[in-house]
């Protein structure tokens, strides 16, 4: 997996937000640094993974050079002054995305710095009145906590750099137009996001970049164009509480009523997202097939039995070098096996259809 970080001359928000970061292991940090801070190129000089300091064409431009740089089968954006919370989310959600081929990708809850509020968790969009949330309400996703297959950008394109604000919503329409399925991982909020950025502070220039984004994506529906209207109605209200001095009610407020959306959104999680999804394989034994090929049934392994399967998206970088471990120290009394052309390849022995076989 890699982790994309982009920064422009803010030195401290980037290193709380590597310092995140270097508990998790098995992963690759991309780092794009468009500024000229003196303190972020020497912290980049000696940095342990992949960074870029040159001039770019704004945040879009840096997603995309993430994009282009990162070598992990998926990736995840988080921006400099963002915080991982949860080490175990980023092994869940690779365990999803290796085991549920459909699934492009995997997103949960943030912990949001919320200049009046406070500490809120957002969660993702609820539906309400509708069976599916309406794009023109925002993002369906919170993009600091996405997991997504490196792959799916084959798909829908890099990040638009006609956008200078809502480059993430314009990406997600462009998601929802291929139909890609995502799955929603709601135990805890697993990214403290900053709430200084700039989505924050020019919100009424994010709401026209996402009006744009659904018409030149063509999703301007009523739905849509409904959810946008509730948007636009929900900002001039908050504005208009703040500057008749009611701050303090409005914070008591978002923090009500993003309470409320996170009961809502435990209970819509049982209902939807995908009850099929798996995060453990099935591990079988196959018995040694009889000389017509023809499998005898398969039972279950003890203890000491051991099995490698690859699955149809094939295996990622850290699911082969774990598997590769695996079976150079392996010392059960059953077998392992493998149909991954680089596994075979260091293991000969393997064969390539599921025979037993001891190490």
């Amino acid at each position: 997996m890699s982790v994309i970080t982009v920064t422009y001359n803010n030195y401290n928000d980037l290193h709380r937000t590597l310092a995140s970061l270097e508990k998790v292991n098995g992963i690759e940090s991309v780092v794009v640094n468009g500024g000229d801070c003196d303190q972020t190129k020497k912290l980049l000089s000696n940095f342990d993974g992949i960074a870029i300091s040159e001039p770019d064409k704004g945040i879009s431009d840096a997603f995309n050079k993430g994009v282009t740089m990162a070598t992990g089968d998926n990736v995840m954006f988080l921006n400099s002054g963002d915080v991982l919370l949860s080490l175990d989310y980023l092994l869940e959600a690779e365990k999803t995305l290796s085991f549920n081929p459909e699934i492009s990708f995997v997103h949960s809850d943030l912990l949001y710095d919320d200049r009046i509020g406070g500490d809120i968790r957002l969660t993702a969009l609820q539906p309400f009145f509708f069976s599916t949330p309406p794009l023109g309400r925002g993002m369906p996703y919170h993009h600091q906590s996405m997991i997504v297959r490196k792959n799916v950008f084959d798909k829908t394109g890099l990040f638009n750099l006609q956008y200078k604000i809502s480059m993430d919503f314009d990406w997600v329409c462009r998601l929802h137009k291929h139909r890609l399925k995502g799955f929603y991982w709601n135990k805890e909020p697993v990214v403290k996001m900053d709430g200084g950025g700039i989505s924050a502070v020019k919100e009424h220039l994010v709401i026209w970049e996402s009006l744009r984004a659904l018409r030149d994506n063509q999703l301007l529906t009523l739905k849509n164009l409904y959810g946008i209207s509730v948007r636009t109605f929900f900002y001039l209200a908050r504005q208009t509480m703040e500057t008749f001095g009611m701050s303090e009610i409005l914070g008591a407020l978002k923090k009500k009523k993003h309470n409320l959306l996170w009961q809502r959104s435990r209970a819509q999680a049982i209902k939807q997202n995908y009850s099929e999804v798996k995060t453990r394989p099935e591990h079988i034994f196959p018995t040694t097939a009889p000389p017509n090929w023809a499998f005898s049934p398969q039972k279950r392994i003890g203890l000491n039995g051991l099995l490698i399967h690859d699955y149809p998206t094939g295996l990622s970088r850290y699911s082969y070098e774990l598997i590769r471990r695996i079976m150079t120290q392996w010392k059960g009394d059953t077998v392992a096996y493998s149909t991954s052309q680089e596994l075979k390849e260091e293991f000969p022995e393997s064969p390539s259809f599921p025979l037993s076989r001891k190490f």
